[in-house]
């Protein structure tokens, strides 16, 4: 059974992507929904944030520099993710957040699996 692990810290927002490969077509929709579901505006003028795939350990990750999450923009990415990974038949299995108090950043944790 394929798992997948879908890491959030905030702030800024930085997604991480492990386990299982992932059609890049639910990649591409990911880039194009997370940055706008950051709460403050992203600037027209810079590149919109990718995700780049790390082969040591091997994973997506995606950085949004210079923005912002609330709780709500954090509920609002937290759907994106799992809207995009349930089209894929991925199943939410659990989830885990803590906070990081040297840096007082927090990360969530969702655990996917696929029969």
């Amino acid at each position: 059974m394929p798992n997948l692990i879908v890491s959030c810290t905030f702030n800024p927002p930085t997604i991480k992507l492990m386990g299982a490969t992932l059609r890049e077509e639910t990649v591409h929709k990911l880039e194009l929904r997370l940055p706008s579901a950051c709460s403050t505006s992203s600037s027209t003028s810079r590149e919109p944030p990718k995700f780049v795939f790390v082969k040591e350990p091997a994973h997506w990750h995606m950085e949004i520099p210079q923005q912002f999450c609330d709780h709500l923009g954090r509920s609002l990415i937290y759907l994106a993710i799992i809207e995009a990974l349930e089209a894929e038949d991925w199943k939410l299995r659990a989830s885990n957040c803590m906070t990081h108090y040297d840096t007082l950043k927090d990360t969530s944790k969702f655990f996917f699996s696929r029969a």
